[in-house]
């Protein structure tokens, strides 16, 4: 079962309709273009915070190279439809980025309700440096009543799956038969139902910051405060900077902030130095390599939940390159 998404994201006395992409004041909707309201929804789900330009960029346009002016007018368009004539609701801060001054954002969801003020958020300290949800151990316990239906059906289709996993069909001198099966063995020992995937060799043109990414990386404890395992396959890299691969989780636990059921999800990201970017439907994920060459998932919702793991690598391209090599 999907979770409960917000439909209204309301600040000051206006509303971000996040199902129709729109700016509603009242009753009145009030057509915003695509960037726009993206730059919109990012600076409203920061209100109170300095937002730089580089954020925005990366935010709205993640994959497109474009210059100062794109911004520009998106926050001319912004305070046109604001009535922000005295620049007080959006606020410029010279040479660094852009502030809103409103209060915390309120969510409503499909059903009229609004997100629980009692829900804590508390700052995230780690290589990322961003704020993780937890929720106090009333709401534990409440998740926890609600959800175990759904985790005991969820566990019962996650076995039926790995009972019915097949080895990827990409068994080559990288990527052999021995790793397929070994990888195979991970996936159903962590209830990760594996897609069928190939991982062939990458051209020589594409730069070794872009092919260090491809290879199977997969949780060791799961998403931080649920242990919902995870695993990222990235199956090739392109000159560009393009990833290409499989999201895969695991059954949702207890406190899982999402509780569909295990899959698999194909993605296509953009390597920005040490680490990638894409979109998903309700959220932006951004994976970046530490020192030691783990990766580390972050998933930022629309509503501001931030959910995290950290992923050791299980195979990596780059490696059976070096070993292939000796041979």
């Amino acid at each position: 079962m999907d979770p409960v998404l917000p439909k209204l994201l309301q600040f000051d006395r206006f509303a971000l309709d996040l199902m129709r992409g729109r700016l509603r004041a009242g009753d009145r909707e009030i057509a915003l273009r695509p960037k726009a309201f993206e730059v919109l929804r990012h600076l409203v789900t920061n209100a109170g915070r300095l937002v730089s330009k580089r954020e925005l960029f990366d935010v709205v346009w993640p994959n497109v190279a474009v210059t100062d002016d794109s911004l520009v007018q998106c926050i001319r368009e912004l305070r046109d439809k604001l009535g922000d004539t005295d620049h007080r609701l959006i606020e410029t801060v010279p040479r660094r980025g852009y502030l809103l001054n409103a209060g915390q954002p309120r969510t409503v969801h499909e059903n009229g309700s609004q997100t629980p003020s009692e829900r804590s958020r508390i700052p995230f300290v780690g290589s990322v440096g961003r704020r993780l949800a937890v929720w106090p151990p009333v709401q534990r316990k409440r998740a926890a009543l609600v959800t175990a239906a759904i985790v005991i059906c969820c566990l019962v289709a996650a076995g039926y799956l790995a009972a019915r996993l097949s080895l990827p069909s990409s068994a080559n001198a990288l990527f052999t038969e021995d790793d397929a099966r070994r990888i195979a063995a991970i996936a159903a020992k962590k209830e990760l139902p594996l897609p069928v995937f190939q991982i062939n060799r990458i051209g020589r043109d594409v730069l070794p910051e872009y092919r260090r990414f491809v290879g199977i990386w997969v949780s060791s404890t799961g998403f931080v405060n649920s242990n919902r395992q995870f695993m990222l396959v990235i199956t090739g890299a392109e000159p560009s900077g393009i990833l290409t691969g499989f999201t895969v989780r695991g059954p949702p636990r207890a406190l899982s902030l999402v509780v569909k059921p295990a899959g698999a999800t194909h993605f296509k990201a953009r390597v920005l130095g040490d680490s990638f970017r894409y979109s998903g439907p309700n959220s932006e994920r951004e994976v970046v390599m530490t020192a030691d060459r783990r990766l580390e998932f972050n998933e930022v919702f629309d509503t501001g939940v931030i959910v995290r793991a950290a992923l050791d690598p299980a195979w990596v391209l780059v490696e059976a390159e070096q070993k292939a090599a000796l041979w």
